[in-house]
């Protein structure tokens, strides 16, 4: 079931959506020819760890950008592709102070492209968690010094940052913020936190691998800052009480909409997906609508959130991970994908995008190609891990294996996608980029 009422308009708008998904599902058991497969190519700093990619992408303009981890040292980096991802330029590196940066699996850099280009990160640089943020005017040849994009006094942790432009070149940069995190002990107690249970249920599904359990409460709420190419900045509340290391998903949409979805806390300890809408260009944020009743109940952070995208029509499409069985004794995690049709006041029922008969499905990331969303994900398939991809309405392929991959992110250009992952390597980890040539949406 979906949040909003159930009034005769909302019922023929989530019966249009369902239409969607209908056809989708049904494209999906079509045979269709797999997309062509580009070479494999390698964005690296030779000596340093290479993870953490993320990729956007404005016409035949792609930027991927990725952290480079020397000794103690953590610094941010980008590659510019002026042809589609064909190939890319020197690596440039984005922080102006050296070392800065701080990344794991859920807090990537994140990049957005548009008439500049953008890249957003995690750091510790005072010894406090930061959202940093950086742009260059030049196509990616320079960035100018970085600016913290919330108050630089506060406490607690923050990060799991996600970055978009808006059509004015606006960045809407999303977070997970602890600042209020010292009151969440007495709320809890006092029971005014209805997501939390004040002790842990009886039964709670297993962690998945790479989870993240705690025996008390870890308050997470939700933040969302805008910031003009000029330097102007406004901040937003969007939602409080939120999973706490799940990363967040930001889209901009026609008219001034920005949507930004998270793994919510709803009663008691279940860890559904939740999306907030703003009118007026994230000045201001809706009630949190949830996208769809998993079921799944667990006192910890599966450190697996959502992937969010606007289409031309202003339709709201999410992609994420949850367990696909809350009732098996298997616990597999599966991806699941639901669309808007009415600003994000109400989703369809949902639809699973993995064959559903491989482990740890993870790690979605989801981009609109010619009009119709992408979603790729990792997963250990029969000969081991591999990026799979899935255009909604056709069937899952393979984009690659061959080696332990992880954490893919995609972007649409005029002549298909290109995706881009986290290799593991016997001389260390780097970053690997392949061309998906996608067909025209039947």
């Amino acid at each position: 079931m979906v949040q909003g009422s159930k009034g005769p308009r909302v019922l023929g708008v989530l019966a249009g959506a369902a239409a969607v998904l209908a056809a989708a599902e049904c494209g999906m058991r079509q045979q269709s020819p797999v997309p062509a497969l580009g070479p494999v190519a390698t964005l690296k700093i030779a000596g340093a760890d290479n993870r953490g990619v993320s990729i956007a992408a404005s016409d035949m303009l792609v930027v991927a950008a990725w952290a480079a981890t020397t000794g103690e040292s953590t610094n941010i980096y980008a590659a510019v592709s002026e042809n589609a991802g064909a190939s890319f330029g020197a690596p440039v590196r984005v922080n102006d102070v050296d070392g800065d940066a701080r990344v794991n699996g859920e807090q990537p850099p994140r990049v957005a492209v548009g008439k500049d280009i953008v890249v957003a990160w995690q750091s510790r640089r005072t010894g406090v968690s930061q959202v940093r943020l950086a742009r260059s005017t030049d196509l990616g040849r320079a960035f100018a010094p970085a600016i913290t994009v919330h108050d630089a006094t506060l406490t607690g942790a923050r990060g799991w940052s996600s970055l978009v432009l808006d059509a004015d070149g606006a960045a809407h940069i999303a977070w997970l913020d602890g600042r209020n995190a010292t009151r969440l002990r007495a709320d809890a107690s006092a029971g005014r936190l209805p997501g939390l249970a004040a002790k842990k249920p009886a039964a709670q599904a297993q962690m998945p691998a790479g989870g993240h359990a705690h025996s008390e409460p870890t308050r997470q709420d939700i933040f969302q800052a805008s910031v003009r190419p000029d330097g102007a900045r406004a901040e937003a509340s969007v939602a409080t009480n939120v999973c706490f290391c799940c990363k967040t998903s930001v889209a901009a949409g026609p008219n001034g909409a920005v949507f930004v979805a998270w793994r919510h806390i709803y009663p008691v300890n279940l860890r559904d997906m939740a999306v907030a809408a703003s009118t007026d260009g994230g000045r201001t944020f809706g009630p949190p609508i949830r996208v769809s009743e998993d079921g799944w109940q667990l006192e910890g952070c599966p450190e697996d959130g959502p992937s969010i995208g606007v289409d031309r029509s202003g339709a709201v499409h999410i992609a994420w991970p949850t367990l696909a069985d809350v009732k098996s004794e298997t616990q597999r995690k599966g991806i699941f994908y639901s669309v808007s049709t009415d600003g994000g006041r109400t989703f369809a029922p949902r639809v699973r995008l993995d064959d559903g008969d491989v482990k740890n499905a993870a790690h979605p990331q989801l981009s609109i190609v010619d009009g119709r969303p992408v979603v790729v994900w990792d997963e250990s398939g029969p000969a081991g891990p591999r990026i799979r991809a899935r255009r909604i309405g056709e069937p899952a392929f393979t984009a690659f294996e061959g080696e332990p991959v992880t954490y893919p992110s995609v972007a649409a250009t005029p002549t298909g996608l290109v995706t881009a992952w986290t290799a593991t390597t016997p001389g260390g980890s780097e970053i690997r980029v392949r061309k998906l040539a996608v067909g025209p949406a039947r």
